[in-house]
């Protein structure tokens, strides 16, 4: 039994940051993942369990591989910081 979701993070026996499932293909028996940093890897289903995935949760820059700057993440918070009211300050 394949113990991966796509979208899903795991940590791997065999590295230190987190992986995520971006692809299975049951057809073929291969499973692709993308580490934190970009790299992207296949493996067959067989090398896959021998990893011993556990599955983790997202990190908490998840966008690492993506390079996004905060606007593309969230464009309404964008201009936040100059729209939200301030009280006045006294003197």
């Amino acid at each position: 039994m394949l113990n991966a979701d796509i979208g899903h993070w795991y940590r791997l026996a065999s590295a230190s940051d987190p992986v995520e499932v971006i692809a299975i293909d049951e057809a073929d028996d291969k499973i692709e993942l993308q580490h934190f940093h970009g790299e992207i890897e296949s493996f067959d289903f067989t090398d896959w369990l021998a990893l011993f995935p556990v599955e983790v949760e997202s990190p908490e820059d998840w966008t690492g591989p993506f390079e996004m700057e905060r606007q593309d993440i969230c464009p309404s918070q964008l201009f936040s910081d100059y729209l939200s009211p301030k009280s006045p300050t006294q003197i």
